[in-house]
């Protein structure tokens, strides 16, 4: 296809390089020169080019770092080969650095045990409203590890269970009330641009966590997209795939989920999502559509250790509970009771990471999120910051998590009784 050159459509007047499925401060291929110099020192052994093991042609690389403690295999995505290998290693960055961080946190004095009670007392945030796995017993008064986390919307800090700081967390650290994930986990060339990557990935799972109670979601006409989700749903439906994008809900900006679909294949396993938050709809959308790209391109690839649980799920359903597992995904996704045009749908038109940081602190402060902390790990990986981002009160609910809020718990009560 010609024209697949994403940056100059991005680019222009902006004051930083904009990307096609993100926003940094430093161009994609000085971003991946530098941060392959990092991973090689954080374990990783090889970043390969895995883009035509599919027939789609959406750049997908995967780092690969054998020592890992938790995914050895990381996967990066976007526009260009550049913007795909710099977001597999850094993603392997940041979790090198998550695994490795906590002995460093404890002696530059990061970490403090209290129980819950005494954690609130200090100004610390409520288990309930980091919202703990469902059914969960829990007790005020055991005692576990928090870390100081700094206030990213006012001055000061906070304290955060550090069983969502460190990944995996060390057992003895751990409360045993949340399980260890990587949301709000990021890395980037400067701490605001690591800060809103981090930001961004928890308010995508907070919109998507009320999608599983009550799906809202409209389908967003494909004749009007920019340039580059565009040429993202072309190649995917060139490749003889069905391609959908969804905006969802959320008052905090742009969110996107998208479904690719192989009719070729009965299998739930050959329908591929992919989701995007960010303030600048085009790049929300970027985001969603290759990601779902990078999910179909992963079992193909097969390298990742963390798909066993979802294969063996697949695996033992008979052949018409999978066939009907499949329909049911693809007209969740396909249905068009309620569609928008990508016109109408609001985007920010600001010209610096530190601007669009600041709009989406406040849009969260004015929707009742009103403590973002941040976390900044010790520096293992310079010249890059690596941080976690932790808003209480941001939903985390996924068929692997089970955490459920205080406004997920409201939202699936209110649904429930609107039907009895």
């Amino acid at each position: 296809m010609s024209g697949w050159r994403f940056r100059a459509l991005f680019t222009t007047g902006w004051k930083v390089p904009v990307l096609s499925s993100s926003l940094r401060t430093a161009p994609a291929a000085e971003t991946a020169r530098r941060a392959w110099e990092v991973a090689r020192r954080l374990g990783v052994t090889r970043c390969a080019d895995a883009t035509w093991l599919d027939r789609v042609g959406i750049p997908v690389y995967s780092a690969t770092r054998p020592d890992a403690a938790a995914v050895i295999v990381t996967a990066g995505k976007g526009g260009t080969s550049d913007e795909a290998r710099a977001g597999a290693l850094m993603e392997a960055i940041e979790l090198a650095v998550a695994e490795r961080s906590a002995a460093e946190a404890d002696r530059r004095g990061d970490l403090v045990r209290l129980t819950a009670r005494k954690a609130v007392d200090r100004g610390g945030p409520s288990v309930g409203s980091l919202c703990p796995v469902l059914g969960r017993k829990v007790d005020p008064d055991q005692e576990f590890a928090w870390v100081r986390t700094a206030e990213a919307i006012s001055s000061g800090d906070f304290l955060v269970p550090a069983e969502l700081v460190f990944h995996p967390c060390p057992p003895q650290l751990a409360a045993g009330l949340w399980g260890s994930t990587t949301t709000g986990l990021a890395s980037g060339n400067s701490p605001d641009e690591a800060v809103l990557h981090g930001l961004c990935e928890v308010i995508e799972r907070d919109a998507l966590s009320f999608e599983t109670v009550r799906s809202d979601s409209l389908l967003v006409s494909p004749a009007q997209l920019p340039a580059v989700p565009a040429m993202m749903m072309e190649r995917i439906q060139d490749a003889g795939l069905k391609v959908w994008l969804r905006l969802v809900p959320t008052p905090l900006g742009p969110c996107f989920s998208s479904l690719v679909a192989d009719d070729d294949l009965a299998s739930p396993l050959a329908c591929n999502g992919g989701y995007g938050f960010h303030p600048v709809a085009a790049i929300a959308a970027a985001r969603a559509l290759c990601e779902a790209a990078q999910s179909r391109l992963t079992y193909i690839q097969g390298a990742r250790d963390d798909l066993e649980a979802t294969v063996e799920f697949i695996d033992s359903f008979t052949a018409e509970k999978r066939r009907a597992y499949r329909d049911k995904l693809v007209a969740g996704f396909a249905r068009d009771d309620k569609t928008i045009d990508f016109a109408d749908i609001p985007t920010a038109q600001l010209s610096s990471i530190a601007e669009l940081l600041a709009d989406l602190l406040e849009r969260c402060r004015a929707n009742g999120l009103d403590r973002v902390g941040v976390y900044r790990y010790p520096p293992l990986a310079r010249p890059f910051t690596v941080v976690r981002v932790t808003v209480p009160f941001a939903e985390h609910f996924t068929q692997a998590t089970h955490r459920v809020g205080v406004r997920l718990a409201e939202m699936a009560d209110m649904v429930l009784d609107e039907s009895t």
